[in-house]
């Protein structure tokens, strides 16, 4: 028999249907007369805690550090660990093995700690599938490989996961030991990924509020009536955003052309088009759902969870990925017919004759982008947020079958008095998909003033009938909310300074459409943003990120090395030398070990940490007294009220925090763990202040 171990249950289903066997469904896996599928829920496995690995490691020692975690002990997760038996069973009873893992080195990583964790002495094949249509499943159980062939892809991520935990864990308890002795009673987490976000808030927030105000000028000339506005020379005084900061040089160039006649020395009109949007990955779909609704970016993944999982609606939730393949393009007419049946689209006619840039499977990563299946969701038993959710996942996707929008743009440029004045006008041709997206067709053409400008040509001469001077005032850099904090984490390398470290994290993310020199991943960043409000570093303050006054002073207390991207930069680099064997492993921990040691000893100093009390703007609801949130629970300064932030293995959110003090009612929670190690959804409910499980 031959075992395929898939990273999801889905896949797992598509693997079953692409090997075209009688298959009988058990518990924790597909069975033909060949074949065992089974499946992971992700990593399945986890390291086991540091005291396990030395007992000395149970109390907090700075002696102790660095945490001497390699080789890895894993042990199975609670919420997974029937299914771990399950997949244990499988494998001796098999003769051979496939990893199908996703087509990346976390994926090729999940699947072979299993065979490790068991000692799998047993044959291992390779399948690779980055595009879950039938015909590709085929083709791609047509060609596996000897899974010898992806050891270094092993490693690679096993560097990733082993270096985060000794750093992190390590680096956690360095500063909370130091802090401690000032005072501060909590734990102050440190983070490979984590922390470097923080210093970003922090960094956005102080440029923010130190913002020094200054003005700049425009000046604006008006030409037989139209509006144009003027082009600064090298000579004239501009800051280093190339703005007029002179009031009177501005007021002498308006006196010089005003009433004074100018000519057209170039005119340019150039027919444009606009592609619709690309569908959407998961940092845009977060990105848009915050700006449009204000959900955070874990509500949005969570909406989508319950998209995918109860209504079978959407495809894969947590994709990078905004292309689709030739497949998909296949089957889109079907796809269509189906979601017309929706009454906002019915009426609506789209071309399947469109091919758009989006349908291109040499761009697809590991998966494709969001998109609805061709299982249509009764709309009305969706919930506002699901619906806000859904539609836009459907229109971006119905919107590759409409036409592009296309412009004429006209630019003119009137030289007068040694001065240049530039006249811009578009008008468009046909609005195409934005007539459908309503939020991308914000630009209104002021047709009348197109026709005008369009009748002027090279060398007529036109009259300044006045030259108007303005003042404008220079803004501070926005504080950050979670859509513009998500687009910033993908390109986090625009904020490098030091061009090596620039250059590494543009070169980590060379071969990935939708990052740009970024820090962590799709599915994890909205955990970080949780982490960091969970533990008292930032708040929301309506829909901008802030840093508490314990976030303020803890970013001023660590050193430039914590604080940026840098050792995401540098482990990208490492990880491709152990990739090629180039660098060992042992060699990769050993020099993590000095790096520690050394910051540890000389570079750490946490003695300006002030201990703060993070107060909730809710009050107590047994005594109506001020509430304290610290890094494991939120309590009453006054009482004995309390609420633990995790409850059965689940990490609640802060808005599930308040809605459970302000409503004594939660929303459906998903991924709570019950003592057996059984996943269970429930509500929570505050019954005589105490927190109970609410089951429907």
């Amino acid at each position: 028999m031959k075992l395929f171990i898939a990273e999801k249950p889905d896949l797992a289903k598509d693997i079953v249907k692409g090997l075209d066997e009688k298959f009988e469904q058990k518990d924790g896996f597909y069975q033909s007369s060949n074949y065992y599928v089974t499946w992971c829920f992700g990593h399945v496995l986890e390291m086991v805690d540091p005291e396990q690995i030395n007992p000395d490691y149970a109390k907090w020692r700075i002696e102790d550090l660095p945490l001497k975690l390699y080789p890895v002990k894993l042990k199975p997760k609670k919420s997974a660990s029937k299914q771990v038996k399950i997949i244990l069973d499988l494998i001796k009873k098999s003769d051979e093995i496939v990893n199908a893992g996703d087509p990346d080195d976390e994926g090729q990583l999940l699947v072979d700690e299993i065979l490790i964790y068991c000692n799998n002495k047993k044959p291992v094949e390779r399948l690779l599938i980055n595009d879950n249509t039938d015909k590709a499943v085929r083709e791609a159980l047509g060609n596996m490989k000897s899974n010898n062939l992806y050891k270094g892809l092993y490693l690679k991520a096993l560097a990733r996961s082993v270096s985060d935990a000794i750093y992190g864990l390590s680096m956690t308890r360095a500063v909370t030991i130091q802090a401690q002795k000032n005072g501060n009673k909590g734990v102050l987490s440190i983070g490979r990924v984590q922390t470097p976000i923080l210093a970003l808030i922090v960094k956005r927030y102080l440029e923010n509020k130190n913002h020094q105000k200054s003005f700049y000028f425009v000046i604006n000339g008006i030409f037989n009536s139209l509006k144009g506005s003027w082009k600064a020379t090298e000579n004239a005084p501009l800051d280093d955003k190339k703005r007029l900061i002179s009031k009177d040089y501005a007021q002498s160039v308006a006196n010089k052309v005003k009433n004074k006649t100018g000519y057209i020395i170039s005119k340019t009109l150039d027919d444009k088009e606009v592609s619709p949007p690309l569908p959407y990955n998961l940092v845009k779909l977060q990105q848009d759902m915050n700006k449009l609704f204000g959900y955070t970016a874990s509500q949005t993944l969570e909406i989508t969870q319950e998209l995918r999982e109860k209504f079978k609606s959407i495809t894969y939730n947590r994709s990078d990925c905004s292309y689709l393949s030739d497949e998909q393009y296949q089957k889109s007419p079907a796809l269509i017919s189906k979601l017309k049946c929706i009454d906002n689209y019915h009426s609506i006619n789209f071309n399947c004759n469109i091919k758009s840039k989006a349908f291109d499977s040499s761009k697809i990563t590991a998966h494709t982008a969001i998109i609805p299946s061709d299982n249509v969701p009764d709309i009305d038993k969706l919930s506002l947020a699901q619906k806000n959710v859904y539609f836009a996942i459907v229109e971006r996707f119905l919107c590759q079958f409409l036409p592009s929008k296309k412009y004429q743009s006209l630019t003119i440029n009137v030289s007068i008095e040694n001065e240049s004045f530039i006249l811009k006008a578009n008008k468009t041709i046909d609005a195409g998909f934005t007539s459908f997206l309503k939020e991308d067709n914000n630009e209104i053409d002021d047709i009348t003033f197109f026709d005008e400008l369009n009748k002027l040509d090279i060398n007529d001469s036109v009259i300044c009938n006045d030259a108007i001077v303005e003042e404008k005032e220079t803004k501070p850099q926005p504080l950050f909310t979670e859509a513009s904090l998500l687009s910033a984490l993908v390109r986090v390398a625009d904020f490098v300074e030091d061009p090596k470290i620039k250059q590494l994290l543009k070169n980590k993310d060379k071969d990935k459409k939708d990052e740009h020199g970024g820090i962590g991943t799709p599915a994890t960043r909205h955990t970080m943003i949780e982490t960091l409000k969970n533990r008292g570093f930032i708040k929301l303050d309506k829909k901008n990120l802030i840093p508490t006054e314990l976030g303020l002073s803890f970013c001023q207390s660590l050193p430039q090395k914590v604080l940026l991207p840098d050792l995401t930069a540098l482990l990208s680099e490492q990880q491709e030398l152990i990739q090629s064997g180039e660098l060992s492993l042992d060699e990769f921990v050993n020099n993590l070990y000095d790096d520690i040691t050394k910051l540890i000893s000389t570079e750490l100093d946490i003695s300006i940490v002030k201990p703060v009390e993070n107060k909730l703007s809710l009050n107590c609801p047994a005594c109506s007294c001020t509430l304290l949130s610290k890094d494991k629970l939120v309590h009453c300064k006054n009482c004995d009220f309390k609420i633990w932030k995790t409850i059965a293995g689940k990490t609640l959110t802060e808005n599930q925090i308040n809605m459970l003090i302000e409503k004594k009612v939660t929303n459906e929670i998903k991924g709570f763990t019950s003592k057996a190690g059984k996943l269970f959804n429930a509500k929570l409910e505050l019954v005589d202040n105490t927190v109970k499980f609410k089951f429907k």
